[in-house]
């Protein structure tokens, strides 16, 4: 009974608050499956007590029927049924490649900003190619200094030599390969969509603003002579990753209210954009935060495709949440969704899409 009662309380609490308040993000770290296994969990115990409560068992549907859209279970997968692509269908890739080349060896270690890293860009490029994909949505073109602060990459004439014939486009810490030619580039900028008082984003000392007020990158490509938008994007963390260990300032209102911009900066570009557009990225959200609300309903999300019933992209060793995600607008079809592991390149999981055109 007073599990029961206490597991509902979290449930009420975390659909009241969740994505609205700054104060909630560790609540809703909590894994989605739980939102679902919890409830049952707890009504199993109570039915094979030997004097089950109503009570009880009524606290513990009310939470399953309160957690159900927060559970990331993908119950579509199991009568979902894709069709076949069609010639011409495009492939894409989009992967968090976790500070891109910086060595793993040296357990991810930061270089200073004047040294010379330690690189791995062999093993990074050999994953990369081998996804052979039309189109690679990549997040976390940067690296970092032992000062914790962003340092810009110049990759470009590198990643034009291992993939030759693609057009290449940069903003912020996203770059976007594409084997059709990219008509258009713009990363889309916080700033607009900052409410009065949330605080600045831009650490300082920043030696990279952009860094922290550009999170998503558009680009329109030409394909077979018809223009699709590709929106890659990396929203950010719920909690601040700048100040170490446990330090409390990590839970902040400027990073909550960074978050909720750079969602509002993409909603809105989407929901005013005529073309088709597909949508990618390192979301740092899981299907229990609610800031995931602040997406436009033009946008569907392409999991029913993946052959998973619980799909996780994070932590790739031991993928419990769902952070990255897929979105389609109308006039797209998904013919193919699956979460590629990263081989120990990251610790995200990619996403592989085939989609095609409808209309």
């Amino acid at each position: 009974m007073p599990a029961a009662a206490a597991w509902l309380t979290f449930a009420v609490l975390h659909r009241a608050l969740s994505g609205r308040v700054w104060w909630w993000q560790v609540p809703e770290l909590v894994p989605p499956l739980a939102f679902a296994v919890v409830p049952v969990v707890l009504l199993a115990a109570v039915l094979v007590a030997r004097h089950a409560r109503r009570a009880a068992v009524a606290m513990a549907l009310v939470s399953l029927v309160l957690g159900a859209g927060a559970g990331g279970l993908n119950l579509a997968s199991l009568w979902h049924r894709a069709t076949p692509a069609p010639p011409g269908a495009i492939s894409v890739f989009s992967w968090n490649t976790f500070y891109w080349d910086q060595s793993a060896e040296a357990g991810r270690a930061m270089p200073p900003p004047t040294g010379t890293p330690q690189w791995e860009s062999d093993g990074f490029y050999r994953y990369l190619r081998a996804q052979n994909a039309d189109v690679f949505l990549l997040q976390e073109y940067v690296y970092f200094g032992d000062d914790s602060l962003p340092i810009r990459v110049n990759d470009l004439d590198r990643l034009r030599r291992e993939f030759p014939g693609y057009d290449v486009a940069t903003a912020g810490e996203m770059v976007t390969l594409s084997r059709f030619p990219i008509v258009a580039r713009r990363g889309l900028d916080l700033g607009p969509w900052l409410e009065p008082g949330g605080g600045s984003p831009v650490p300082p000392g920043s030696r990279w603003p952009g860094f922290h007020t550009v999170k998503t990158l558009r680009t329109d490509l030409d394909v077979g002579g018809r223009t699709v938008s590709f929106y890659n994007t990396h929203i950010n963390t719920p909690i601040d990753s700048s100040p170490p260990g446990l330090d409390p300032r990590r839970l902040n209102l400027t990073q909550h209210e960074a978050r909720k911009a750079n969602l509002r900066a993409l909603a809105a570009d989407v929901e005013a954009n005529p073309l088709p557009a597909f949508v990618a990225g390192d979301f740092n959200a899981s299907p229990a935060m609610g800031i995931m609300r602040l997406l436009p309903r033009r946008l569907t999300d392409a999991g029913p495709a993946i052959d998973s019933i619980y799909p996780a992209t994070w932590d790739d060793r031991l993928p419990l949440w769902r952070i990255d995600w897929a979105f389609t607008t109308p006039g797209i079809a998904v013919h193919e969704y699956r979460i590629i592991p990263s081989e120990g390149q990251s610790d995200h999981s990619g996403q592989r899409l085939v989609i095609s055109l409808t209309r």
